[in-house]
């Protein structure tokens, strides 16, 4: 009978389009106009995002050509994947044909920036709108907020002033907070924010009249069925339709007109059944976010963007502003949380009183944390913060406990909720996932300030347990944590990690592969193939390892630097300065000490298919690869012969310091052994165990 449509955007010449009119002439002013900032569209999930994007370049389409680029069609895409990508729907929109191979080449932030600059001169002001932010791995988001900063900053520099003709916007919700909230965010003050609201009454009104058209409805019955609608969807554009639709299929159903005696029906089914109240679901097994959503349904609350949580609640459609105050989003997202507040106790959980509240203990693991691959780490192979809550009290009772821990600028939120019975004492551990782009930018360790608080929740109330800030250090990017002595002489060995440096998939690397191939005698590098026995292949990896040898040689200049293995003086730990690949081959003439070699060549290999080993022995560092892929044979390299010395040299020198660390017993010592200790890194087998690259 109606025809209402929520499977998807809206086509742009759609009538059941309604409202956003505000916002689509501010966006469109500021993708046309001076240059001043780029744009973010934020929202709700389902709230119309993409539909208003096909509408901003409808509208553009008269005034300034512009590129919408779905990153739904490359989930997890890492960096070189995302920009080779749009560079090529900047090609394919624009019927830049000639353009295609070069976009294809584009594989990192630089490479798009130049890219950028060089375009054409017919192509002149740009829009470049990105929709689905969130379906980018995070590390990725990031990466691109960072690029896209960057040429931001740097069109007002001599010899890039192309990159002003290029206005960005991103459209997300949630998933947007990261990368625009706090002050170290890449967009916090270069975007514009434009939020997209709900559909009023009126708008709903004029919805509800074309997509009730045809049916021999009256004009009143349209009204009240707009407002009916609207009382429980508060004009959320996906719901509205969805509800408005399960109403219209009753009715079909049972051959008749569109009810309002229905609405409870319809309503209890879309809290069962629809996919975007399972995501929201979802959302809220955070239980803080559950109980400060409960908590705006019990008493009047201030309302605050700059209140994370509030913030979240607020782009996830679950609280809305009115007056000042922090309101429920919608009666069926509010049904949502009273439902799942009542399953989780909130709502039958009891008072406590300060005398009753349970005893709570921090503890950290180190006072000292590595910020370089930290991303590898979780709570459980890194304890570092352990909180303890203990509610073995007199008179005490069940508490639910929330749990947040920060590195204030330099961290996201760790959260963790606990239930805890009477008379009993549970732990709980905690690893802030670090921001990448605060991080990268430390040269030297830093102090920080690591925040803990934990809140006790009951009867749709909020009670603050533990507030504290704790003095901490932060270590350089370029530093790597080996290993730690805890208080209780507990060992932590994080010498595995070390293969985090080993990053192959730099445009850098891959030029130096394919400089390699040209020194081998056949002008290939193909990995393991091609043997038939492990003799056949350790003379065959052999060839190609002796490639990148003389591409190291006698193309980047690699040099060695004179300066031995020596691992930090923190207390209790075991640290060693790292310079990344990258950095080895843009110093002058590529200089690099035994570890930063070591990674350097371990990058090389693991592009070419090998399989890379890092050797750690009392002073010193060497490189090594499995001869054949599964077997446990190996050959081992000097690194610091490659700028003086010969391969063949270089080869026999690193396989007798590994017979000769194997001889004294080094690999079988624990880290701290006086007597000094070694280890052997295999890179494919740290992989399996997600230990992945920096860069």
């Amino acid at each position: 009978m109606g025809h209402f449509y929520y499977r998807g955007p809206l086509p742009t010449n759609s009538k059941l389009y309604v409202g956003r009119e505000s916002e689509l002439r501010k966006v469109c002013d500021l993708l046309v106009g001076p240059l001043r900032s780029y744009v973010t569209i934020v929202g709700a999930n389902q709230v119309g995002k993409t539909s208003f994007l096909y509408r901003v370049q409808r509208e553009l389409g008269t005034r300034s050509p512009s590129v919408l680029v779905n990153l739904q069609m490359i989930p997890d895409a890492t960096p070189s994947g995302l920009f080779s990508f749009i560079a090529g729907e900047m090609v394919r929109q624009l019927d830049l044909r000639a353009l295609s191979p070069g976009a294809a080449m584009v594989d990192s932030g630089p490479e798009f920036a130049q890219w950028l600059c060089d375009l054409p001169s017919q192509v002149r002001r740009l829009a470049i709108l990105i929709d689905a932010i969130d379906t980018l791995p995070d590390k990725t988001a990031i990466y691109m907020a960072n690029v896209l900063r960057g040429i931001f900053d740097d069109r007002l520099l001599p010899g890039s002033d192309g990159l002003g003709r290029f206005v960005f916007l991103l459209a997300g919700g949630s998933e947007l907070l990261n990368l625009t909230m706090t002050s170290v965010s890449p967009f916090s003050n270069i975007a514009t924010r434009v939020h997209l609201p709900d559909l009023s009454l009126g708008e709903v009104r004029q919805l509800m009249a074309y997509g009730l058209s045809g049916t021999p409805v009256g004009v009143s019955f349209v009204d009240e069925f707009a407002q009916s609608v609207y009382e429980q969807t508060h004009g959320h554009p996906y719901l509205t339709q969805r509800l408005a639709d399960a109403l219209d299929q009753y009715a079909v159903r049972d051959r008749r007109l569109p009810e309002l005696d229905s609405i409870p029906s319809a309503c209890a089914e879309l809290i069962r059944s629809d996919a975007l109240v399972h995501q929201l679901r979802a959302e809220l097994q955070d239980s803080a976010l559950l109980h400060s959503a409960y908590q705006v349904q019990q008493r009047k609350m201030p309302f605050s963007v700059a209140h994370l949580r509030q913030e979240k609640l607020y782009l996830l459609g679950v609280i809305r502003e009115e007056n000042g105050l922090a309101v429920p989003g919608n009666a069926l997202y509010a049904e949502v949380v009273r439902q799942m507040a009542q399953e989780a106790g909130v709502v039958q959980a009891d008072v406590p009183s300060s005398r009753t509240s349970p005893r709570i203990a921090v503890k950290l693991l180190t006072p000292v944390i590595p910020t370089a691959f930290c991303h590898n780490l979780s709570a459980r192979d890194f304890p570092w913060i352990q909180v303890t809550v203990d509610n073995r009290v007199l008179a005490g009772s069940a508490a639910q406990v929330y749990v947040r821990a920060s590195i204030e600028g330099f961290s996201d939120d760790a959260v963790a909720s606990l239930s805890v019975g009477v008379q009993e004492s549970r732990d709980l551990t905690l690893l802030p996932l670090l921001q990448l782009a605060a991080c990268m930018k430390l040269n030297e360790i830093r102090p920080a300030t690591l925040r803990v608080t934990l809140h006790r929740f009951g009867s749709g109330e909020e009670w603050l347990l533990h507030d504290q800030t704790y003095p901490i250090k932060l270590h350089a990017y370029d530093t790597a944590l080996l290993g730690l002595c805890t208080e209780d002489d507990q060992v932590v060995d994080l010498t595995d990690h070390l293969c985090a440096f080993v990053t192959p998939h730099i445009p850098e690397i891959e030029d130096l592969l394919r400089v390699a191939a040209e020194h081998h005698p056949l002008q290939h590098i193909v990995g393991y193939q091609g043997a038939e026995c492990a003799e056949d292949a350790r003379q065959i990896v052999r060839e190609q390892v002796k490639a990148i040898f003389s591409a190291l040689k006698h193309d980047a200049g690699l040099a060695y630097v004179n300066s031995a293995l020596n691992f930090g003086k923190q207390e209790g730990q075991i640290t060693q300065r790292v310079r990344l690949p990258v950095t080895s081959l843009h110093e002058s003439r590529s200089r690099a000490n035994c570890i930063d070699g070591s990674v350097l060549y371990a990058s090389v290999l693991e592009l070419a298919s090998l399989d890379p080993l890092l050797v750690i022995i009392p002073g010193h560092a060497f490189v090594g690869w499995r001869i054949w892929r599964g077997a446990a044979e190996y050959d081992f390299l000097e690194t610091t012969m490659t700028g003086s010395g010969e391969f063949d040299a270089a080869v026999d020198e690193g396989n007798r310091q590994y017979a000769e660390a194997r001889e004294r017993g080094y690999f079988g010592r624990e880290l701290f052994d006086r007597r000094g200790f070694a280890r052997l890194i295999d890179v494919a087998a740290c992989r399996g165990r997600e230990i992945y690259p920096l860069m």
